[in-house]
C-alpha cells in the first residue's frame, strides 16, 4: 500500500496560497503542511488588535476545504524569521524580552493552527550558543535542554487545550543548537512526558546528523524507531549528500530511501510522508514545483515497495 502523501507549501513561498495549494493537489498528493510564512499563512496576519481575526481565519479555511487536500500540519516559520527561545544575551537589546517574544509567537501559532483545523504543528529548537565573556563573546557548547524543555512543557499544555499535537523536528548542526540528536530528542520528549508533544524526522537531517556522528544514515533511522517507536508522527523527505540540508528530490542525493522505507513499514509507521524540498534557487518558479512534486511522488511510491 501506498504511503499518505502530503507536501509542505513553501516550495511555492512566491505564490499566492490558493495557487500553492492548486500545485499541491494538481500533482497527486491528497494532503498539505501549511507553511506559515508570508504569504501563505505567516501566523501574525491571522490577527487583528491582539486577537484572532475570524474572517480571515475563516477565508484561510474555505482555501483549504476547497482544494480539497487533508489537513496535515501547520509548520509556522521558525527558522528565519526573529524568533529564538534561548538566547542568553543580545547587546543592545534585552534577551528576556526577546525570548518571551518567540514563547509568545509560538502560542499564538498554537492558536491558529487549531482555527484552522490542523491536528498538528511542527515546533524545532534555535541556534544561538553564545556567552558573554569580558567585552565579547564566545561560543558555548551547552544545548540548554532544561531551558527547551521548561518551553515545550508549557506549549504543550496549551497544545492539549487547544485539541493538537506537536511534533517535535531535530535539526542538523548547521541549524540549531539544542535538539540535534536522537539523545537531544529522546531527552526532551522524556522531559516534558505530554503526549501533546511528538516526534517528527526528517530524512535529509537524519542524513547529514548520522554523517557527522559517523553513523550508517539507516541504522541511525532505525535507532530513533526502535526509540520513540509511535510517539514518531510524522515524516519530512527530502535528499542531500550528508554534508548539509541541501532538501533536494528524493534520489538526488546519497540517503538509501528504499532501506529507510523498510524500516519505516517494518516498524509499524502509518503516519503522512510530506514533502519539503528545496524553497530557494530556481525550484519555486514556474512551472518547477509541480514538476518537482510530481517527480518526488512517484520517486516515493516506487521506492515504497522496495
Amino acid at each position: 500500500m501506498a504511503p499518505k502523501m502530503a507536501a509542505v507549501t513553501s516550495l511555492m513561498k512566491y505564490y499566492p496560497l490558493p495557487e500553492a495549494l492548486r500545485v499541491i493537489a494538481e500533482a497527486g498528493y491528497t494532503g498539505v503542511e501549511l507553511w506559515g510564512g508570508f504569504p501563505h499563512a505567516y501566523t501574525d496576519d491571522f490577527y487583528r488588535d491582539g486577537r484572532l481575526d475570524d474572517d480571515t481565519v475563516d477565508r484561510a479555511r474555505r482555501l483549504i476545504d476547497q482544494s480539497g487536500l487533508a489537513r496535515v500540519s501547520f509548520l509556522p516559520e521558525q527558522c528565519f524569521y526573529p524568533v529564538n527561545f534561548l538566547v542568553t544575551a543580545a547587546p543592545p537589546f534585552d534577551a528576556a524580552r526577546l525570548r518571551e517574544r518567540s514563547v509568545a509567537y509560538f502560542k499564538r501559532a498554537i492558536a491558529v493552527a487549531a482555527a484552522l483545523g490542523f491536528p498538528k504543528m511542527a515546533v524545532t529548537t534555535p541556534f544561538w550558543g553564545w556567552q558573554p565573556s569580558g567585552t565579547g563573546f564566545v561560543r558555548s557548547a551547552d544545548k540548554d535542554l532544561g531551558r527547551v524543555i521548561d518551553t515545550f512543557g508549557d506549549l504543550s499544555d496549551m497544545a492539549e487545550t487547544a485539541g493538537i499535537v506537536l511534533v517535535l523536528e531535530p535539526l542538523t548542526f548547521l541549524e540549531t543548537t539544542a535538539v540535534e540528536t536522537l539523545d537531544d530528542l529522546g531527552t526532551v520528549l522524556d522531559g516534558v512526558g505530554s503526549r501533546h508533544l511528538a516526534a517528527m524526522l526528517d530524512t535529509g537531517h537524519l542524513n547529514v546528523t548520522a554523517r557527522a556522528l559517523a553513523l550508517d544514515p539507516i541504522g541511525y533511522l532505525t535507532a530513533h524507531l526502535d526509540r520513540l517507536g509511535d510517539r514518531i508522527q510524522h515524516l519530512h523527505i527530502d535528499d542531500n549528500h550528508g554534508d548539509l540540508d541541501a532538501h533536494l528530490l528524493p534520489g538526488d542525493g546519497d540517503f538509501d530511501f528504499p532501506a529507510a522505507y523498510a524500516a519505516l513499514r517494518n516498524a509499524g509507521y502509518h503516519g503522512w510522508v510530506s514533502a519539503e524540498l528545496m524553497m530557494f534557487g530556481d525550484n519555486p518558479v514556474p512551472p518547477k514545483p509541480g514538476d518537482l512534486l510530481r517527480e518526488t511522488r512517484l520517486r516515493t511510491q516506487r521506492a515504497w515497495h522496495g
